[in-house]
């Protein structure tokens, strides 16, 4: 359940016909074979923030309206806010760009001459929010993880084509906080970023390079030190930009609004009673309703499902696991084995990450072991 979500139904735009000379010439030439069915309307798949890559599934033979033996029978272009968008010439795959950021992507496939004129339309997708942490820190739009050592090094591990890439360190001293969390896009250049709390309850953002790198910290919040747990879900009122969840003591869950500029709007208390749980994760959708859902896992190892609706608040829970108490770390960090849905890793007590598969609907699809050793870092995101 990958494909996006829509405003309007396919559109079918009819070409205007040959013109009356050309008709004349070939109209003692054996006539083209047309399509026997009614075209089908493409369905373009893909996570809709900054980052990722749209992609378009057709059914080519009911676009084959003049024999294989004629070439190219249509081509596909893609669409930015209903305008063709000229600067993505490519037909199966969509790069999306802060070009893209608040706008809405369709595709169309158009016939070529001497086939039936006609265009058919996907369903136009959501609007295109900030780029989420689930594209990492390469520029690559790929799961990777980053990993803080006892001695405080942090380190990235890129994964690609499901296998890890070598280590690369980030840079030392990173024990002074206690908090280290990404957002996503924080402030708005289309890289992913890291915030960081300190000991003073001071809240840092490192903004990426977008080539694994991350630039000189800056303070961006103080006052932190009295929530016990501060997660970062993403976009998770729908206003295109990333936000931050954070606990208090008492259990209340309030909602830091990103402004899309690496500052804040007006926070909101979103929840209560989140002390029955002690692990909170922000998979991105998890459920592919394209809305922001929140993972929990509660003090009797049960993993539930808190559905977002779109607008900063919730539409439902589901318990969908046992027995979670028995892993060290639990996170996301996006799509593991590049399917399309996002994913949840674990680290067991013998130090084995375990990769747990999403599939699309609010379930699982099988787990595995993804690596091993990972017992000796003390912050895993």
């Amino acid at each position: 359940m990958n494909a996006l979500s829509c405003r309007a139904s396919g559109v079918r735009r009819a070409v205007a016909g040959i013109a009356a000379a050309l008709i004349a010439a070939v109209a003692f030439a054996p006539a083209p074979a047309m399509a026997t069915t009614d075209p089908t309307d493409p369905v373009v798949h893909g996570a809709p923030f900054v980052g990722s890559t749209l992609t378009v599934e057709i059914d080519p033979d009911s676009y084959r309206g003049c024999g294989a033996a004629a070439g190219p029978d249509y081509h596909i272009y893609w669409t930015r806010d209903g305008v063709h968008a000229e600067d993505h010439w490519e037909w199966w795959n969509y790069k999306l760009t802060e070009e893209d950021r608040g706008k809405t992507i369709a595709a169309y496939v158009a016939s070529n001459y001497p086939c039936d004129p006609m265009e058919v339309g996907s369903a136009e997708t959501v609007e295109i929010s900030a780029s989420n942490r689930a594209n990492g820190f390469t520029g690559r739009g790929t799961f990777e993880l980053l990993a803080r050592r006892t001695d405080g090094t942090l380190m990235m591990y890129p994964r690609v084509g499901g296998a890890w890439e070598s280590a690369r360190t980030v840079g030392p001293g990173w024990n002074g906080f206690g908090t280290v969390v990404s957002p996503g896009d924080f402030n708005g250049d289309g890289t992913n970023d890291i915030l960081a709390k300190d000991s003073a309850g001071n809240l840092f953002l490192y903004a990426g390079t977008g080539d694994g790198g991350f630039f000189a910290g800056r303070q961006v919040g103080a006052g932190w030190n009295g929530f016990n747990s501060i997660v970062s879900p993403g976009d998770f009122d729908g206003d295109g930009n990333n936000d931050i969840l954070a606990r208090d003591s008492g259990g209340l869950l309030y909602l830091y609004p990103g402004n899309g500029d690496g500052g804040w709007l007006n926070r909101s208390v979103v929840g209560s009673g989140w002390n029955v749980v002690n692990k909170i994760i922000t998979p991105g959708d998890f459920d592919g309703d394209h809305n922001v859902d929140i993972l929990a896992r509660d003090t009797s190892g049960a993993l539930r499902l808190y559905k977002g609706n779109g607008a900063g608040g919730w539409a439902g829970m589901a318990v969908i696991g046992q027995g979670w108490n028995g892993m060290a770390a639990i996170g996301a960090a996006g799509d593991i084995d590049g399917n399309g849905n996002v994913d949840v890793y674990a680290v067991d007590g013998s130090g084995q990450l375990l990769a747990y598969y999403g599939d699309g609907d609010g379930g699982w699809n099988g787990a595995q072991t993804i690596g091993w050793g990972w017992g000796g870092f003390n912050a895993l995101f």
